[in-house]
């Protein structure tokens, strides 16, 4: 009887689902990519803040949806403000790549650092930003800490990392997280990043020694001017390598979910590889088909548009030279908009099948433990963020979801 009274007592785990269906996803996309023509490419922050509200209010623990309330005018006015940032700040490291080149050093050299830098510190704001426009059961989450704090370790991690070949890629992607994770909150609920980077090479390292007899493999090759077997070799491995990217992605993706805390909230993970190889397979092969039929009907949709001006013109057959420039300049801007949609469908594509089914099998693939512990949750204090990180990711063309 105590047993049972007890068994009844302790909190079951709690499963997180994933509730969006692609149709209505895909109208949002195909609605907002098509307004972003006669946007100058402006409404692609609206577009934006709808995929995320979409991601978001269908991304559910127990029965209860997350909220965005990030506007979309935020992600307008970061850019803004980044470009007057960056604007200056380009013209100086050309101005000084100008100089290096005179100089005969690595001309390229000011403005890489530059970008590099600059976006260590927008990943960290622009994380700032999507959390406190997070909401759950009225409860907003925020986030302390500081974006030069993270570009620092950031900095230090990647040296070291390269200096070990990717070695302690596993320590840095732990370490990084764990400071994110340690400024995140949930009301007064402290975040926490609790996983190894002993843990993440155990599961993927094989992947990096892989890699490193590869590439050891290929130097002996070259130094023996062994030039038809550096051939044999080195082709067939840069058609394999891309095909354990989804691979090492749904490695980090499922040690990254079981590492998250939330106070006394921990999470599981049952991602597996196949959900993420399945996200990579179906993105190409409808870009695959995309590309072909939406080719075809791009060219033929130009060509009819020809024919008709054509036809309904005085001019008959003859040459292009002939035709008057207004004909000339109406018809490449016809071309220019048919091909600039079509080009623009991949990335609908993209962010369809791959952006937003790794996000659906993610969360659908945790479970919570102590979930209890978000019933008693109550608002604590934490100023939500600008969007100038926002702004400055768009800017370096460094945005995602």
């Amino acid at each position: 009887m105590d047993a049972a009274i007890k068994a009844e007592e302790t909190p079951q785990p709690v499963r997180m689902r994933f509730t969006g269906e692609e149709p209505d996803l895909l109208r949002t996309l195909i609605v907002g990519t098509l307004l972003q023509i006669p946007t100058v490419g402006f409404y692609r922050f609206w577009l934006t803040t709808d995929v995320r509200r979409h991601l978001w209010s269908h991304s559910q623990i127990g029965d209860d949806p997350f909220e965005y309330t990030g506007r979309a005018r935020d992600l307008l006015f970061g850019f803004l403000i980044a470009l007057a940032v960056l604007v200056p700040v380009f013209v100086l490291t050309t101005i000084a790549a100008i100089e290096l080149e005179r100089l005969q050093a690595f001309a390229s050299a000011p403005l890489i650092v530059v970008t590099y830098l600059l976006g260590y510190l927008a990943v960290y704001s622009a994380r700032r930003y999507r959390v406190t426009r997070t909401v759950f059961r009225g409860v907003r989450f925020w986030m302390t800490g500081s974006a030069f704090a993270y570009l620092g370790r950031a900095v230090l991690w990647d040296l070291a990392t390269l200096l070990t070949l990717g070695f302690l890629y596993p320590w840095r992607a732990a370490a990084l997280e764990r400071y994110k994770m340690r400024n995140t909150r949930y009301g007064a609920l402290n975040g926490e990043f609790v996983a190894r980077g002993a843990t993440f090479l155990r599961r993927a390292g094989w992947i990096w020694l892989l890699l490193i007899l590869a590439l050891a493999l290929i130097i002996v090759l070259a130094i023996n001017e062994s030039w038809v077997g550096l051939a044999a070799f080195a082709v067939p491995l840069v058609i394999a390598a891309p095909l354990l990217v989804p691979v090492f992605r749904a490695i980090e993706l499922k040690w990254w979910l079981e590492g998250v805390r939330l106070g006394p909230v921990a999470a599981a993970s049952d991602l597996r590889v196949r959900n993420v190889y399945w996200c990579y397979l179906k993105t190409f092969l409808m870009s695959m088909l995309y590309g072909m039929f939406g080719g075809l009907a791009a060219t033929m949709i130009v060509a009819l548009l020809f024919g008709i001006a054509l036809g309904f013109t005085p001019f008959g057959d003859i040459e292009l030279e002939a035709v008057p420039l207004f004909w000339q300049i109406a018809g490449g801007v016809v071309v220019a908009l048919v091909y600039l949609v079509f080009i623009m469908g991949f990335d609908v594509i993209r962010r369809l099948y791959l952006d937003r089914g790794i996000w659906a099998v993610s969360v659908d693939s945790v479970t919570l433990t102590n979930a209890q512990a978000l019933d008693e949750v109550v608002a604590d204090e934490g100023d939500a963020a600008g969007g100038l990180g926002e702004g400055l990711l768009d800017a370096l063309d460094m945005g995602g979801i």
